[in-house]
């Protein structure tokens, strides 16, 4: 679980499916400038480019991060749409939260981050960094496709 892996497995199926980055770009809509940094291992896109990118190679986000060996998608139709995945996160969140009884203050101990940070996610409804959502996935024991709100 580490960039490189990201880095490597876009390059991979870019190759397999022989598209360049501008066709890439052009098919979903990415910057092309963010796909050559993805491919150089800089670093991870935003969730939703992540959701844009998984769906487009048909592949799970688990995989696609570097998670999972497996390529293999286990997306239901009638997913939630991209603009919705913050509001379903938090409460997925909160309910795991719940079920551990971690305060906020605990949450961002165990992830290394500061508490400011994740309140941000619940004042404003943000969401966490994809390498934050990594940690958050193996943390919580769940994949990250669970907390795109791609597989539920």
């Amino acid at each position: 679980m580490s960039i490189e892996r990201f880095s490597e497995r876009l390059n991979d199926l870019m190759r397999s499916e022989r598209i360049s980055r501008r066709a890439l770009s052009l098919k979903t809509g990415l910057q092309r400038k963010s796909i050559l940094n993805w491919l150089e291992g800089k670093y991870y896109p935003r969730y939703d480019a992540l959701i844009t990118l998984a769906d487009f190679f048909r592949v799970s986000a688990d995989y696609l991060a570097g998670i999972s060996k497996s390529n293999e998608s286990k997306i239901v139709v009638g997913k939630t749409p991209v603009e919705e995945v913050p509001a379903r996160f938090l409460k997925i969140l909160n309910k795991y939260m719940e079920i551990e009884g971690y305060t906020k203050y605990k949450l961002a101990k165990l992830l290394g981050m500061g508490q400011t940070t994740l309140n941000r996610w619940f004042e404003r409804g943000s969401m966490p960094e994809t390498s934050t959502l990594i940690k958050l996935s193996v943390l919580m024991k769940e994949p990250l496709d669970y907390l795109l709100s791609r597989e539920y």
